[in-house]
């Protein structure tokens, strides 16, 4: 069935109209400018007013009164730990803190015992060998005393009776036997003299095992560690600035090892780290506002204790290094302040009463340095250089290019666009 003729040509004319209407309607759209914040950025007027210079830091609370419980000294090179109280656990005066495994200790007793007994042993072994050595001298010596005795009976003297050869072997004879008489006594009191020596050492080494051994029973008394005042258990913190460590039962120590700070936790303060590159105007006695993260509506006041000489890493890979900040806080919430809690303090680093300080966002960075837009006229803005002074992450003081009353541009327009615009305009010229 055909259609009217009259029919095909509304259908027809519908049809035109639309892709009129269509490419009307892109032809619009492709006249609209692509991004209207190029065309009208945000501005502000500049103007001459005070600013304060702000060091952020982050941080942790902790106690300004601690002390540090260390593994004691014994006399083993280490220890195991029995049992240890839990991290964050309030403990009062004479509380046990920590136990440690005394099979070690045990052992050097036993070694020491045996030590012991090995002494008294070698010393009563010289005490009977010098006896034994002491009456073969004197028999030796009584022996002599007799043979003198019948020599000095017996000898020839009378030359008209007795050859001359036989006086004079009767003399060597008597002199002979004198000789060892002397003889014995002197090895009488060399072997007095060697005893005592020997006797000296071994006594040496008998006092020695039974000193080692009382300190020995004196370090099993001390395995068991009595808290020294009332306070908040609070291990060390991980990580590399630091040094952290896990305690927990079979855990290895060492003698003189640093365990966990007992603190007091009435008395806190802050501990902050501040970037390196932000310590320049850090001092002493600065004023520091101080926020807990899990409080951000209140603020404590304070102010910066003490600063270290040298900047570390926090963490061991880092190459960004802090300066670890200590603030004295002018009061303490017991409430609120617990070691540990992670807070952000605001250090007031200087005051200027007269400045242009404008948003960092302000500002583009440019091969010859820094650069503003100024607004000259409706819509246009003229970009001036500028030379910045100190600021802080969100502001920088301009102390020259700008002036109080010109309008800045608070996003600057697109360069990239503007400069290719400017290329086409140059073209088309």
């Amino acid at each position: 069935m055909k259609l009217p003729r009259k029919r095909i040509r509304l259908i027809l004319s519908l049809l035109i109209a639309m892709v009129i209407v269509s490419g009307a309607i892109y032809a619009g759209y492709r006249s609209l400018p692509k991004d209207d914040s190029d065309l009208q950025p945000l501005t502000m007027a500049v103007e001459s007013k005070p600013f304060e210079i702000n060091i952020q830091a982050g941080g942790e609370l902790q106690s300004s009164e601690s002390v540090t419980i260390s593994v004691p000294i014994v006399p083993v090179r280490r220890l195991h730990i029995a049992w240890v109280i839990p991290d964050g656990q309030r403990v009062n005066k004479g509380d046990v803190l920590v136990e440690f495994d005394p099979t070690e200790i045990d052992l050097k007793v036993l070694e020491h015992r045996s030590d012991l007994e090995r002494a008294r042993q070698r010393l009563s072994k010289g005490e009977m060998a010098s006896d034994v050595d002491k009456a073969d001298v004197v028999k030796d010596k009584k022996i002599a005393e007799l043979e003198l005795q019948k020599i000095s009976e017996f000898l020839p003297t009378d030359e008209q009776i007795y050859a001359r050869r036989e006086i004079i072997e009767g003399q060597l004879d008597k002199e002979y036997t004198e000789k060892k008489i002397v003889f014995a006594d002197a090895r009488l009191e060399l072997k007095g003299k060697v005893y005592s020596l020997e006797e000296a050492i071994l006594l040496l080494e008998r006092s020695q095992a039974d000193t080692k051994i009382n300190q020995a029973e004196q370090a099993l008394a001390s395995l068991k560690l009595l808290s020294p005042a009332s306070g908040i258990v609070v291990y060390n913190t991980q990580g590399f600035f630091f040094g952290g460590s896990n305690l927990m039962p079979g855990r290895v120590v060492y003698v003189g090892m640093p365990l966990f700070n007992l603190v007091n936790p009435e008395k806190m303060e802050a501990q902050c780290y501040v970037l390196e590159k932000d310590a320049g105007e850090l001092r002493a006695d600065q004023s520091v506002t101080v926020t807990l993260d899990p409080f951000p509506g209140v603020e404590f006041t304070g102010k910066v204790k003490r600063i270290d000489k040298l900047a570390r890493p926090i963490d061991r890979d880092s190459p960004v290094k802090y300066f670890q900040t200590t603030v004295a806080l002018d009061t303490t919430d017991k409430e609120l302040m617990k070691p540990g809690v992670k807070l952000k303090a605001r250090i007031k680093a200087g005051q200027m009463d007269s400045v242009i300080a404008v948003p960092r966002s302000a500002l583009v960075k440019k091969e010859s340095g820094f650069i503003a837009f100024v607004q000259n006229g409706p819509g246009r803005f003229e970009p001036v250089a500028v030379s910045l002074g100190q600021g802080n992450l969100a502001q920088v003081v301009v102390t020259e290019g700008l002036k109080p009353g010109q309008v800045i541009a608070l996003n600057p327009p697109d360069i990239k666009r503007r400069d290719a615009s400017e290329t086409e305009d140059e073209k088309s010229g």
